[in-house]
Parts: structure tokens; C-alpha cells; sequence
């Protein structure tokens, strides 16, 4: 697994919660053997790290208990198989049972730590690590740029449903006009939509945190087959306008946009 793949399960289990019980929950070593508390991070650039959760042990458990405790077993298995991790299974590893904690559950996504030099050190008994910042309430990640934005359906909702603690994103969002794309990551079909006026790009990405479909008949028809359709969203941007210009030429640019990817005849959308 190369470092790339790393850094995109970071960002992943950052905001899935089974996901990251499943994977804390199997090793490869019995690195718990003596833990009664396990804290698990996420790595940030350089040595940094960001706090996640923290766990009680109960010690070690069957393959089998396993599947059946985690409920994020499916979603961590398809994700090593896509990746050809260990070999594409987690039938070989050391399984243990991890029970929730309120332990510091105040400044879970927002404690970020300096790891340290050994960051190739996935498991460290010491805890007198420093403290190098402690983020708002509901942060995510500074605003990047528009031509970088690149979010999951749960790193968008965590955004819309924290606009004070992602002042940046709320600033620009809400002040711009665009034409944005999503793509849908079971099937690989794309979506090509705009927002103009109100609250700009905000207010219509707020729609699709608040239901997935926002409407949009194309979107809504995933919903018969999975009721969780819109966690295999991804969002982008990819025209951004002052809200002076008008309507009429952002959707000609959303237009364009529809011709140049072939969204009308193998995607999502339906007109």
C-alpha cells in the first residue's frame, strides 16, 4: 500500500466511525495485549496527528466474533481488496473486541498531537506526546482553493453541519456561483449540476447533505436500491463565478460541462 493509498484511508476514517472500529479492531501484531485503552489517531501532514476516538479493550476475539461485532467489517474489507492490503483479506490478522469510550469526547477530531519522528510506528505505548493545536468545534480542513475541492458526502455534511467551526468553506461557498460535479463511486457515473443566487454553491450543497438527492429525479432513483446512495458521493468544483454574473451564463457553462463529459447519455443526469 503505498503512501497515497494511506493518506486517502486517513481521510476516509476520519469521518467513518465503523470503518475506523473495524480497522482498530484488527491487527496484525497483538499490539493490545496489555492495553485496557486504546486512543486512536489519524495521521496529518508531516509528523502530526489527529485524535479520533478512543476505545475500551476487552481483549482478543475469534475471526468470526469479529465480523459480527463490527459493522464496518464489509466497508474496511472492500477497501483492502480494492487496495490488495494484506493480501485482500483480514482472515489472518489478530482480532479484538473495542468498546466505545466518552473518553476525551470533547476534542475527538479537533486534539492534533505531534507523533513524533517514528510516524512508520502504526502502535506507541507512550502518551506524553505534544499538543500542537486544538481545532473548532466541527472542523474539517481549511478551504483549499476552488480547483481543489475534492470532498466526500461525510466530509461535506460535517462542513454544512458546522458552518462557525469551517468559516473559510461558508465564507467562500455562500458568495459564489458554480458548476460542480458529483461522482458516484459504485457505479462511476457522474452528475453535473450548478448553483447561482441565495447562498450560492452553499445553499444547493446543503441540499444534498440534507437528503442526498436534493430533489434531482436522476439522484433520487439510487435511493430504490440503497438507502445510503449518497455516502459514495464525491463533490468537486469546477467553475466558480461572482454571484454578479448571471444565470443564464453559469448555466451555460453547467451546460457545456454535461457536453464535455457525456453526463446526459452515461451519467446522472437527465436533462
Amino acid at each position: 500500500m503505498n503512501s497515497k493509498e494511506w493518506e486517502d484511508f486517513d481521510n476516509l476514517i476520519r469521518f467513518d466511525n465503523e470503518m475506523l472500529s473495524a480497522f482498530a479492531g484488527s491487527q496484525s501484531r497483538q499490539v493490545y495485549k496489555d492495553a485496557d485503552i486504546i486512543l486512536t489517531f489519524v495521521a496529518l501532514p508531516g509528523t502530526k496527528a489527529l485524535f479520533r476516538t478512543a476505545h475500551i479493550n476487552h481483549g482478543q476475539i475469534s475471526f468470526n466474533q469479529y465480523k459480527k461485532y463490527y459493522s464496518g467489517y464489509k466497508s474496511f474489507l472492500n477497501y483492502i481488496k480494492i487496495n490488495n492490503i494484506e493480501g485482500g483479506t483480514l482472515e489472518y490478522l489478530h482480532y479484538y473486541k473495542l468498546e466505545n469510550s466518552q473518553l476525551l469526547e470533547s476534542y475527538k477530531n479537533r486534539l492534533v498531537i505531534e507523533w513524533g519522528r517514528s510516524t512508520v510506528s502504526w502502535v506507541q505505548s507512550g502518551i506524553e506526546k505534544e499538543v500542537t493545536e486544538i481545532y473548532p468545534k466541527g472542523f474539517v480542513s481549511l478551504f483549499p482553493g476552488w480547483d481543489k475541492v475534492h470532498l466526500s458526502h461525510k466530509e461535506l455534511s460535517e462542513i454544512i453541519n458546522n458552518p462557525n467551526g469551517n468559516k473559510d468553506w461558508y465564507e467562500y461557498l455562500s458568495r459564489h456561483s458554480g458548476v460542480y460535479v458529483i461522482f458516484d463511486s459504485s457505479t462511476g457515473n457522474q452528475y453535473v449540476g450548478s448553483a447561482s443566487g441565495g447562498k450560492g454553491i452553499w445553499s444547493r450543497w446543503e441540499g444534498y447533505v440534507k437528503t442526498g438527492h436534493n430533489g434531482n429525479k436522476g439522484l433520487k432513483a439510487l435511493a430504490k436500491n440503497n438507502l445510503d446512495f449518497a455516502n459514495n458521493f464525491t463533490y468537486s468544483l469546477h467553475h466558480v463565478f461572482p454571484k454578479t454574473v448571471s444565470k443564464n451564463d453559469v448555466l451555460y457553462y453547467e451546460s457545456l460541462l454535461k457536453n464535455k463529459l457525456g453526463s446526459r447519455a452515461f451519467g446522472l443526469n437527465e436533462n
